[in-house]
């Protein structure tokens, strides 16, 4: 089987899983849901705790050692992806297990190929300004935590545990890529946080989750001009910095 052929099975693999974690969370109800969001949130306060301190570690480790900068911020996507596939296994979340299942394989996949690239350098305004904001809305999610919300936030919002602050605080790193990038991995996370981004803000009132919304429409009108420009994802491999999207 030729490379194209194994590419699009891979496109059609990742669809297929995501429109059934997406149909599957419309199996229960959205108060049903909520009181699980709730009670986990609430049982992972303390690795809550620990990952905010580690995600600010490899933020500043990122931006002082250049050269460990891709490999730390990419670690750090595994290591949250990988704990909400956890965490989701343990409570039996068959949609989230799904979901960040698919993402986590996908950030190693793109790590190990050098498609998860952030040189800064040249780095445009409107691509910093979602990504920033993505990881500020992923640090300090204002839902699910006890009051006073904006002060418990910095500290215990449910980072590596629950679908919207992990999803947004992946679509923020992913905002701050620069080519080569793994178009699949972009669409998988992208979509996973528009859907969840909507559900949340319309189904179980958490309005901030429009930062989801704003982070994941960023990087689908990105890959929308990809897709323009080439006629086809990943139709040819992005090589060089010269034009920055």
């Amino acid at each position: 089987m030729g490379h194209k052929h194994l590419q699009g099975a891979a496109w059609t693999l990742a669809g297929a899983l995501c429109l059934a974690a997406w149909a599957m969370t419309f199996m229960r109800p959205p108060a049903h849901i909520a009181a699980w969001l709730q009670q986990t949130a609430t049982n992972v306060q303390t690795w809550s705790l620990i990952l905010h301190v580690v995600m600010l570690v490899v933020l500043a480790a990122g931006l002082a050692l250049r050269p460990l900068r891709n490999h730390l911020f990419a670690a750090f996507m595994a290591l949250i992806t990988l704990s909400a596939t956890v965490i989701s296994i343990i409570q039996g979340l068959y949609p989230n297990i799904i979901i960040f299942g698919l993402v986590f394989g996908l950030i190693v996949q793109a790590w190990a190929t050098g498609k998860l690239n952030f040189d800064q350098r040249g780095q445009r305004p409107i691509p910093a300004l979602f990504g920033l904001g993505g990881l500020i809305f992923g640090f300090w999610y204002l839902h699910w935590v006890p009051g006073p919300v904006a002060l418990t936030a910095l500290y215990h919002s449910p980072l590596g545990a629950l679908n919207c602050p992990t999803l947004v605080t992946i679509c923020g790193f992913l905002c701050l890529t620069n080519k080569p990038r793994s178009h699949l991995l972009e669409a998988v996370t992208a979509g996973s946080t528009l859907f969840f981004g909507f559900y949340g803000l319309m189904r179980l009132g958490a309005w901030v989750d429009v930062s989801l919304i704003l982070c994941a429409t960023f990087l689908i009108l990105r890959l929308g001009a990809r897709a323009a420009e080439t006629g086809r994802l990943d139709a040819r491999p992005e090589t060089g910095q010269t034009k920055r999207t």
